[in-house]
């Protein structure tokens, strides 16, 4: 079908408002969006030996997520935009169970998690600002032991529109779209010091009905590598990958750039990577601190993540 070509400034705009479910960067897709929150997961994306786990095992998970961005690019045009300025902060709790339930061989459970967040989205003079609950997101799991040193996990993540949303205002708390993810993880140790975890997803979103616009697939993996320095602290890399595979659309045609023969769907890409560190205490629990520098950034802004995370894991 013949492409929606959109004024340049609006997609301009459209590209720098801020509202995901876990803090993700701005994107290519509606109002430069997504329910992704690339660099989430790092170090022991699953827990290691899950036969011998508790029967009703929970984790309460701290997240805090740091998003800035002075750069945005916009590949069909050939450069960068300047005078932009994104800000995004986010505190997310996040509550893991796993049951004694057996599944295709593996150990059923799920998790749920809802942001609180600040959005703050600067351009051309303007600014706009916004700080309240985000996007909810809840997930049926099955993890499988592979040994005491591999596990595998899959699972389906949704992402319900609970937050604030105005389709007049750049930066928003929701996305006011439904998004389900199919997502599998793994978590190996091939030795007593080292550590490997990756987790990828791929991401469909539903329209939204507010103003008729769906925004493209999205695939996306994490991943992290840690050594062992002590027995409680671990040093190593952490980053993560997105690339969009679809399209976006809007009134069920391809949204493009007003005036330019590229019809590229404003379709976006980043990898990022960087140091991270591991610290256990009380024996199970653990905290963790990532920063990741964003690179071969296309049709989106181009900063740094920060993620910080408590684990708590308990039994009832």
């Amino acid at each position: 079908m013949k492409p929606i070509r959109v004024p340049r400034l609006s997609v301009l705009a459209a590209s720098l408002a801020m509202a995901t479910s876990l803090s993700s960067p701005a994107q290519a897709t509606e109002n430069g969006v997504d329910n992704i929150g690339p660099g989430t997961d790092g170090f022991f994306v699953l827990p290691l030996d899950v036969t011998n786990l508790p029967d009703h095992m929970f984790a309460f998970n701290l997240y805090y997520n740091h998003y800035e961005s002075k750069k945005l690019d916009i590949s069909s045009l050939g450069g960068k935009v300047p005078d932009v300025k994104i800000t995004s902060d986010a505190l997310i709790p996040r509550l893991d169970y796993l049951s004694p339930l057996r599944v295709f061989g593996g150990r059923v459970g799920g998790y749920v998690a809802q942001p609180y967040m600040r959005q703050q989205v600067a351009m051309f003079g303007m600014q706009s600002e916004r700080e309240s609950q985000g996007d909810t997101t809840v997930a049926p799991v099955i993890l499988w032991d592979m040994g005491k040193d591999l596990t595998l996990g899959a699972a389906l993540e949704i992402t319900i529109p609970t937050g604030s949303y105005d389709a007049a205002r750049p930066a928003n708390t929701s996305n006011n779209f439904y998004t389900y993810k199919p997502m599998l993880s793994a978590t190996w140790q091939p030795d007593d010091r080292t550590e490997l975890s990756i987790k990828t997803t791929y991401s469909f979103n539903e329209e939204n009905h507010d103003t008729d616009y769906r925004s493209g697939q999205l695939f996306h993996f994490d991943y992290s590598a840690s050594y062992r320095v002590t027995d409680n602290l671990r040093l190593g890399l952490n980053g993560y990958y997105v690339k969009q595979t679809t399209d976006d659309e809007q009134f069920g045609r391809t949204v493009t750039f007003m005036g330019e023969d590229v019809d590229d769907g404003v379709r976006g890409q980043v990898f990022a990577i960087g140091p991270a560190v591991h610290l256990t205490f009380l024996k199970y629990a653990s905290v963790e601190m990532r920063w990741a520098k964003e690179f071969a950034v296309e049709n989106r802004p181009e900063g740094e993540m920060f993620w910080a995370k408590l684990n708590l894991p308990f039994t009832l």
